[in-house]
Order: C-alpha cells, then sequence, then structure tokens
C-alpha cells in the first residue's frame, strides 16, 4: 500500500536533512492539487546516500526512471559521488530527492528561505509559497501553471 504520509513521517524522524517541495508541498500551502509523491530537495552526497539507503533498507527502494530496469537503490549506484537526483519507488510511495529546484537552487538556497511547520509532531522545513510559484511557473507544465495560479491567489489571501 502506498502511503506518503508514512513516507514524509519516517523522514521526519530520521537524521536526514531536506525541504519538501512539490505537490506535498503545494497541499501545505493550501493548494487543492492532488499529489502521488513525495517530493524533497536535500544535499545529494554520499552521506545522504547512505543515511537514505540505512533509512528505506526494509522499504524495497528501486530506481524508476526505467521502465525495463529497476535496480535497487540499496546497490546501485555503486560510486556516489556524481549524483545529483534520485528517483525511487518504496513501499510507501514515490520519493524524488532533488539537489537542485528548478527556477530556484539548490537545497542550501532553499533551506534558507523555507518556512518551518510542525507535521506529525516534527519540525518540517516547507519550500517557500513564492519558490514554490517560481519553480511551478518554470516547469511549464499545464498542471503546474494551474497550481501556480492556485497559490498566487492563496498568496494574495494570506497578505
Amino acid at each position: 500500500m502506498k502511503n506518503l504520509n508514512n513516507l514524509l513521517q519516517l523522514l521526519l524522524e530520521s537524521e536526514i536533512e531536506f525541504v519538501l517541495i512539490g505537490g506535498f508541498a503545494g497541499v501545505v500551502h493550501g493548494s487543492t492539487q492532488v499529489t502521488r509523491d513525495l517530493d524533497i530537495c536535500a544535499a545529494v552526497n554520499p552521506d545522504g546516500i547512505k543515511k537514505l539507503r540505512e533509512l528505506f533498507k526494509n522499504l524495497h527502494p528501486r530506481h524508476r526512471m526505467n521502465p525495463n530496469y529497476k535496480p535497487s537503490f540499496l546497490d546501485e549506484p555503486k560510486e556516489l559521488d556524481n549524483v545529483r537526483n534520485i528517483y525511487l519507488e518504496t513501499d510507501f510511495g514515490i520519493l524524488d530527492v532533488i539537489s537542485e529546484v528548478t527556477g530556484v537552487g539548490d537545497y542550501n538556497r532553499l533551506k534558507s528561505q523555507a518556512v518551518e511547520i510542525e507535521l506529525f509532531g516534527q519540525r518540517c522545513k516547507v519550500i517557500s509559497i513564492e519558490d514554490l510559484i517560481q519553480s511551478k511557473e518554470k516547469m511549464e507544465r499545464h498542471k503546474d501553471i494551474m497550481t501556480a495560479r492556485e497559490l498566487r491567489a492563496l498568496l494574495v489571501l494570506k497578505k
């Protein structure tokens, strides 16, 4: 069973530092759009990859970008130095770990502007609504443009 809430809770209870981005972050900011995956921005480096592997070892994490070849994340990649993004399927659902958000910047940039909220009894850094709007507009996909419009309207209501 796919459960993004459990996936996020597991991440929040870990030592992995990240900023929640994507559709789930949009929902946190008030969007009504539905999301089917969990997106985070993190410093993707050998130490972080090892932590992710340890955290997900019981959730059968597999790379998901090639439908004909889905190796275990626990085994691949072997060389960890040049990894920038990780796209996984797990027993709890899909997780995308991104090192840089299009149109906004890398993990450190996002973290500096992130808002902090409480989720599942833990503190969670979430991409700012302004950064999320900017990233959605840069994606240029219809669903992202629609989400950006909705987030802009929510931003006006908050002011």
